[in-house]
């Protein structure tokens, strides 16, 4: 397990540290970071608690964000010694990045999920498609004849339906071609151009995505700019009948829009891995009895494969940025 603090430590000490660490939730190991900061020359300590870790935030060279802690403005000006704040994930949103960037830090994420957050979006879309939730619930009910099941004649062929992607980044892409494979006809919304573009994802506004769409998938990064994105407005476009999935985050949602949006017809179902909060509160309208949501706990970045790799991905960001300001000395190939 990563080292704790110890308050005799050479002034030289290249010290990596956690606003948030999951230790404080759950077990947890760093056993891989620490051992590879330490072959490079810094100190991973994992604090115990807040008091600990308000301690140690004046001394660090570079702090971990799991998200589950807002890193804003007063907290950074607390990091007298901090040139980078590595985000345990894609998302960045629980740092105030701009305030990083004007203390000079700079603010790192890491894309180990990609692929698992693409198959989950695809995984709810199918679960809405198929009518994979009412039917699971009928055959454990002993029901198995179709006549006495009008849901299954609600289900669409996927080939020929267009599926509307909000975010054209990595995963909205990855959606996107996944999605192709089923046949589905591919378009987007962004506020930034994809680079390069794909020729198969025409890009359009987000009021023409979802009066065209028949089913919308949310693959956007959530910032001050895109909080709330897919409000009553933008939903008073969508094609009736539209299926809505978002395995991104919940913030870029007005739930109380959507939850009109359902009830009015307009969109049929929706299939949520996020919510804002979390947990959403017990009173939610998108919560209860409903046969229309389908929702998952904010697993969609789950898979064996994530949870070996956010290990050294981080530890590798982290490095990279110590050694590009000059915290940590250049490996034997880069400084020749």
């Amino acid at each position: 397990m990563a080292t704790t603090h110890n308050d005799e430590q050479p002034a030289n000490d290249v010290i990596v540290t956690f606003v948030d660490p999951l230790t404080w939730s759950r077990e947890f190991s760093y056993d891989v970071e620490e051992s590879m900061l330490a072959a490079s020359g810094a100190r991973l300590i994992v604090p115990a608690d807040e008091d600990e870790r308000d301690r140690l935030l004046p001394r660090a060279d570079a702090v971990i964000s799991s998200g589950l802690t807002a890193v804003d403005s007063s907290m950074i000006a607390r990091m007298q010694r901090c040139v980078a704040i590595q985000c345990y994930s894609v998302g960045m949103n629980a740092v105030d990045i701009a305030a990083a960037e004007e203390a000079g830090m700079r603010v790192a994420n890491v894309n180990a999920s990609t692929a698992d957050v693409a198959d989950h979006t695809i995984a709810l879309l199918l679960a809405l498609e198929r009518r994979l939730v009412p039917m699971f619930k009928a055959t454990e009910r002993g029901e198995w004849d179709l006549r006495n099941l009008p849901v299954a004649r609600e289900i669409r062929r996927l080939e020929g339906q267009t599926l509307g992607i909000v975010g054209a980044g990595k995963i909205g892409r990855l959606v996107a071609r996944r999605a192709r494979a089923f046949g589905y006809v591919t378009i987007a919304t962004d506020l930034v151009e994809p680079d390069p573009p794909d020729p198969e994802l025409e890009m359009v506004s987000i009021e023409e995505l979802f009066s065209r769409s028949d089913a919308v998938a949310v693959c956007a990064s959530l910032s001050p700019s895109s909080y709330r994105m897919i409000n009553g407005d933008v939903l008073a476009h969508a094609k009736p009948g539209l299926l809505f999935v978002n395995a991104a985050r919940g913030g870029l949602v007005d739930e109380e829009a959507l939850a009109v949006a359902l009830d009015d017809g307009r969109v049929a179902l929706a299939g949520l891995d996020v919510r804002d909060p979390e947990p959403p509160d017990p009173q939610n309208d998108l919560l209860g009895n409903r046969d229309d949501v389908v929702q998952t706990p904010h697993m969609a970045a789950m898979s064996e494969r994530t949870r070996s790799d956010i290990h050294h991905l981080v530890a590798e960001s982290i490095i990279g940025m110590l050694r590009e300001s000059a915290r940590l000395p250049m490996s034997g190939s880069e400084g020749l």
